[in-house]
């Protein structure tokens, strides 16, 4: 294990060999398990040279990975990623965000939609328009919205285009109905 008091990473974590993980200040990151994040915040992996910008604060979890912690107070995460160099969301705590609208809009090189909680959410429209290479995730989170207790108002074009370039995106896309942005019935 080595241990650095001169940054955030204390260390790796090793079974045998094997690196099954990172100790950071103020939380843990097991491969193949999702960390547990404090509200309103988002661990994102991005493109290799990309610094992110957005929310209130941004803090770099892993150098090597280029993985961010975004933090944002608000409950209004209106464009939050769009546009950006965004390869994948890892984690999130959204509990309490009200406004999901244009989140994800055009991250081309997002693959997998997050599963997260959405039960305040009343604005999806537009969140992941254009993510054309998702291959999974958008039937579990159409699935999960849709059906809650109070389902989003707005979700126009929620999924349009999203996932249209992979076969097992298309696949999706087609049990999503129209009223979501999907091709389905």
């Amino acid at each position: 294990m080595s241990i650095s008091l001169g940054s955030t990473n204390f260390g790796s974590l090793y079974l045998g060999s094997t690196k099954i993980g990172e100790a950071y200040l103020g939380s843990v990151k097991v491969y193949g398990s999702q960390p547990v994040l404090p509200a309103h915040t988002i661990r994102c992996k991005f493109r290799t040279g990309f610094t992110p910008s957005m929310g209130d604060t941004q803090t770099l979890v892993d150098a090597d990975e280029n993985i961010w912690d975004i933090y944002k107070s608000s409950t209004d995460w209106n464009s939050l990623f769009a546009n950006r160099d965004l390869v994948s969301v890892i984690a999130a705590n959204t509990t309490g965000v009200t406004n999901m609208y244009y989140m994800f809009h055009t991250c081309r090189e997002l693959t997998a939609v997050p599963l997260f909680d959405t039960s305040s959410v009343t604005d999806m429209d537009l969140m992941f328009f254009g993510c054309t290479n998702v291959q999974s995730g958008a039937l579990a989170l159409y699935q999960q919205a849709s059906s809650q207790t109070n389902p989003p108002i707005y979700h126009d074009y929620t999924f349009t285009n999203c996932g249209r370039d992979t076969v097992t995106g298309a696949a999706e896309l087609a049990q999503i109905p129209t009223a979501w942005g999907g091709t389905g019935a």
